[in-house]
């Protein structure tokens, strides 16, 4: 049913470093998948490393929000760029390095194809890859799997 592939790049840059970028292929469609990214507050029933998330009002740009991973620190995130059924970018901070993580939604005849994409820029971007890196790899895969299924189970939504 999912047809998905994923690019690791490790660039041990001191501005720049990509993370992580991966694509799943789905019958959902690009209604349903918005649908589950505007559900800030429910992104812990797709993404088990979340404890809580919020968002501080619309799904638009300039919107904050808070992230609470399971093991780390309550996150402030801000929307940067929001493009509806087409993309969103979320940014948070941490010392010396900001994490940019974008959402791509592409229709591909019949199906959507779904990118999420991590970046860390910054002066300590490095450091961040190697110690939370390797988990956002591990689970990255298994969390948009999850978000697809919950698309996909909604029903009627073209």
């Amino acid at each position: 049913m999912h047809a998905y592939h994923m690019r690791i790049i490790l660039f041990l840059g001191y501005k720049n470093m990509l993370i992580i970028k991966h694509t799943v292929t789905t019958i959902a469609s690009p209604k349903a998948i918005w649908q589950i990214w505007q559900d800030v507050a429910n992104w812990n029933t797709w993404d088990h490393g979340i404890e809580f998330s919020s968002i501080d009002g619309p799904f638009e740009k300039g919107t904050s929000g808070t992230l609470k991973p399971k093991s780390g620190p309550l996150a402030h995130t801000k929307l940067t760029c929001v493009e509806p059924m087409k993309k969103f970018i979320d940014e948070s901070k941490l010392p010396f390095t900001r994490i940019i993580v974008s959402h791509f939604l592409k229709k591909v005849g019949e199906k959507t194809e779904v990118t999420h994409q991590i970046e860390m820029k910054g002066f300590l971007a490095f450091l961040f890859a190697y110690l939370i890196g390797r988990t956002m790899k591990r689970n990255l895969p298994r969390e948009m799997e999850a978000m697809v299924k919950k698309a996909e189970d909604l029903k009627n939504i073209a």
